[in-house]
């Protein structure tokens, strides 16, 4: 015999207390400078690994003379190739942020 779900009662204080939490902020501009910081970091990382994987850095470090069995995995041209793509898609999306302050929308931090 299934067995239907009870439903679930919210008490008004439940909603007034979540009313109240979403309109309590700890700083007001702790959301705009939030934004700031997560632009610098988007194009901060994707200008890093666009230039990266074509440096002389890439080939010779720790990593690779500790496993030098990776060396022709992070030699190969395609996958230099994928982490540029990473690095342009870091730099879309710190633009694409910057686009919705100019607009006047939240941006990431509001959803």
């Amino acid at each position: 015999m299934p067995s239907t779900p009870l439903p679930i009662s919210h008490s008004p204080d439940d909603a007034a207390a979540g009313a109240q939490r979403s309109r309590r902020r700890l700083l007001p501009g702790a959301s705009w400078f939030g934004h700031v910081l997560y632009i610098l970091y988007c194009l901060e990382v994707g200008v890093f690994l666009i230039f990266l994987p074509w440096l002389d850095i890439w080939d010779n470090n720790y990593v690779l003379s500790r496993w030098p069995l990776m060396q022709p995995l992070v030699a190969n041209p395609f996958f230099k190739g994928a982490v540029l793509g990473l690095g342009i898609v870091n730099v879309l999306i710190g633009i694409g942020e910057i686009a919705q302050i100019r607009k006047g929308s939240k941006g990431f931090f509001s959803r």
